[in-house]
């Protein structure tokens, strides 16, 4: 069986287009799962009514126009999944290919952590001025968000998703905690260069959070915490880390389609149980990497129609991950909270904070590429 390597494994297009399949996914389910009678989701905590009401809503065949909406108020979330396989994919790739230069622990932490800083830093400022301005919340405390900006909010605060502000800034603090593992743990060492290491690490590593996180089944506030935390990372992080150091076979089309078809659906059924909740994001990966190999087989004008712009979305995917929040609040605050129940015209709403979303989201991109240098380590 032919083993794929390198970029036969995943392209830079194909890359970018998991960006963009992962960015749709967050920053719809951010303002989804928002609305007043949308079906919630288990993220941080593992809830069976939750996967119930979503369960019966798709299977009781009485639709209602809104299942847009539902599925990605309760599905959209498993984009964090595919951020966290890309970065450990990316990671081996840039710091593991053959004739990689060496980098120590400070070199590299102090490099991702300021290109973390400088992506995050203009769009949580702007984030606290909007919502004390518009939404009318009390003035924040100085060191809950001096935490934030140093990204260690994560294991000061239960939730820190909403210690500040509700809003995407938590998940930098986890990719800091994600790059420490990877610099201390994962990436190859002077203990761990033989090749049972490099397979075995990130398997305790898998192993160990999830055991930790399985104890915690009957604490959800404990469990809370740890998926705000490097626990819930750790198995999309190291499943790139081990694709990208392995590859993966050669195989064929009809396999990828049904690969695609039939993840969803088993997703679903994994949010029925905790312990399979626990193991979903693989079925995530598995479908959205079956996904963009299947349409990569394609030549068709019709792949490139699908390819391209979620290669494009895929490449701003940072940038609307910063500043999807900012449209979101005042949408909120002075219409769709006023709501009892779903509505047709949440429909426009939506569209118009999308738009809004990927207009803020390009003129950050180039207000970010002119204040910053774009030479790269």
């Amino acid at each position: 069986m032919t083993i794929l390597r390198g970029n036969d494994i995943l392209t830079k297009t194909q890359c970018n287009v998991l960006r963009g399949l992962a960015i749709i996914g967050i920053f719809m389910h951010n303002f989804c799962h928002w609305l007043r009678g949308a079906h919630h989701e288990n993220e941080y905590n593992f809830y069976k009514e939750n996967s119930e009401a979503m369960w019966n809503y798709w299977t009781n065949g009485s639709f209602d126009g809104f299942e847009p909406i539902q599925f990605f108020s309760f599905f959209g979330h498993y984009g964090v999944a595919l951020f966290l396989f890309l970065s450990g994919f990316g990671l081996v790739m840039k710091y593991e290919r053959d004739g990689a230069e060496r980098v120590n622990v400070f070199s590299f932490l102090g490099y991702q952590w300021f290109k973390l800083f400088k992506l995050m830093f203009l769009g949580f400022i702007a984030s606290i001025l909007v919502y004390n301005v518009w939404c009318g919340l009390e003035s924040h405390v100085w060191y809950e968000t001096l935490a934030q900006l140093a990204m260690v909010v994560n294991p000061i605060y239960q939730s820190p998703g909403s210690a500040i502000l509700p809003g995407p800034y938590w998940f930098f603090g986890l990719m800091v905690e994600v790059y420490v593992i990877y610099r201390l743990f994962i990436y190859p060492g002077a203990f761990n260069r033989q090749s049972v290491w490099r397979w075995l690490i990130p398997l305790i590593i898998v192993i160990a959070a999830w055991l930790v996180m399985a104890i915690c089944e009957n604490h959800p506030t404990r469990l809370n915490y740890l998926r705000y935390n490097a626990a819930v990372a750790m198995l999309p992080f190291a499943v790139g880390v081990l694709l990208a150091r392995y590859g993966m076979p050669r195989l064929p089309a009809w396999l990828f389609a049904v690969l695609t078809v039939v993840a969803l659906p088993l997703i679903a059924v994994f949010n029925l149980n905790f312990h399979a909740w626990l193991w979903a994001p693989l079925l995530v990966i598995a479908g959205a990497v079956a996904f963009v190999k299947l349409f990569g087989k394609w030549s068709s004008a019709g792949s490139g129609v699908v390819m391209r712009p979620l290669a494009w979305v895929g490449v701003m995917s940072s940038f609307i991950f910063v500043v999807h929040s900012l449209p979101r609040m005042p949408i909120f605050k002075f219409v769709l909270w006023r709501q009892p129940r779903l509505m047709f015209s949440d429909y426009a709403w939506l569209a118009l904070y999308i738009v809004l979303t990927i207009i803020l989201a390009w003129l950050y991109k180039q207000y970010h590429s002119r204040l910053f240098s774009r030479k790269k380590k």
